[in-house]
């Protein structure tokens, strides 16, 4: 049995109705929060909502509502001045992963000199000062609640690296699933795919260990279970809460085995092309990701297989049959197909700032088998 170390968040509180007890929970981390969140977050009420709930508790907190999907730094920016202007002293992410991430960034900002982008891409080091971070998910996708990363995009460069530091994992991830109770039927396979794919990356990556499998295993599982449930009737709870479950698990897996190759190429589309949402970005390339790693580690990818097309040992045929189920937007295909270049862009870009994380791929990988990998996604 090989020697690893193993990261989780400080506190996870999970289950249907938490929010509710969110004043309490974060009382102890300071006494003002920033709420960081998106436009719609802010529109239905449920920044307001978790503001008034932290109020009966004594904590007050500004909302700023400045996320967007694949988080500029320089929204990031912005929102920490909002920080140091209202006084806050820690900051929640109430959102899906963009919202987290860039709370994440912003808890980051408020405390280093200079913009956030230093940061971001490794310039300058982050110290241990940075402000207490709070993660509350809307979705079921992204794991950001259970991870020491931050995806932050560069709109000048279209660089979107991950922000990596043990200093910006969560002191409290909130996990309540009536939040997810009405995300529609393209959120939740978006945001369900990003699940699958965190277990399986972390599952084949080369750093995997003993402990990280048996998240990505459970992660895989529910997943396989569960999300089609999910995506046909977004009201049942048990489902919500058993992919939120999913999620927490894929999370915590790739907070310590990380991700590989799929997921620095789909970081390297949606840098560039901000409409395309993560999910969506993975959904395309993905099939053809799977049969390349296949040719390394039959039993893993055997379970892959099984977890989510039970009997079927192939992994190719069997992601064709789950994720048949679903509909996918394929935006990269749809919108951008008809410009060639976009293939050697993204493959030669995959091997850059991210390049490290290529490393962690079960199959090494070239520019070439990037190159193939799209066109052949891009075909299909």
């Amino acid at each position: 049995m090989q020697n690893f170390e193993f990261i989780t968040p400080s506190k996870i509180v999970f289950g249907a109705g938490k929010l509710a007890e969110a004043g309490t929970l974060v009382a102890p981390l300071g006494k003002k929060a920033l709420i960081v969140c998106d436009e719609w977050t802010a529109g239905s009420g449920l920044a307001k909502r978790l503001a008034d709930i932290l109020d009966t508790a004594g904590v007050a907190s500004a909302i700023y509502s400045g996320v967007i999907p694949n988080p500029t730094s320089t929204l990031i920016d912005a929102g920490a001045e909002v920080a140091s202007r209202e006084g806050c002293d820690f900051v929640i992410g109430l959102g899906g992963g963009s919202s987290m991430d860039a709370a994440k960034g912003i808890a980051v900002a408020v405390t280093h000199d200079g913009p956030i982008w230093d940061y971001a891409i490794g310039n300058k080091e982050i110290t241990p000062d940075v402000l207490p971070i709070v993660a509350v998910t809307t979705t079921s996708g992204t794991g950001s609640q259970c991870t020491i990363f931050s995806v932050i995009t560069n709109p000048e460069t279209h660089q979107k690296p991950g922000m990596g530091s043990p200093f910006i994992m969560p002191k409290l991830a909130l996990i309540d699933p009536e939040l997810m109770l009405t995300a529609p039927k393209q959120l939740t396979a978006e945001t369900g795919f990003d699940v699958f794919s965190h277990a399986v990356e972390a599952y084949t990556s080369v750093i995997a260990s003993e402990l990280s499998d048996m998240y990505a295993e459970k992660a895989l599982t529910l997943t396989g279970k569960y999300l089609k449930i999910c995506y046909d009737d977004g009201r049942n709870l048990e489902a919500r809460a058993a992919m939120a479950l999913a999620d927490t698990c894929a999370g915590v897996a790739i907070c310590n085995a990380v991700v590989t190759l799929a997921h620095v190429m789909a970081h390297v589309i949606s840098g560039h092309f901000g409409d395309i949402p993560h999910g969506d970005a993975l959904q395309c390339i993905y099939r053809e990701v799977l049969r390349f790693n296949s040719q390394a580690l039959p039993e893993k990818h055997r379970f892959i297989a099984n977890a989510i097309d039970p009997g079927n040992d192939d992994v190719a045929s069997a992601y064709d049959a789950f994720f048949s189920q679903f509909s996918f937007r394929n935006l990269l295909k749809q919108k951008y197909q008809a410009d060639p270049a976009i293939i050697d862009t993204i493959a030669e870009e995959t091997f850059t700032y991210m390049a490290a994380i290529t490393e962690l791929n079960p199959v090494a990988a070239t520019v070439a088998d990037a190159k193939a990998i799209l066109a052949a996604s891009m075909k299909g």
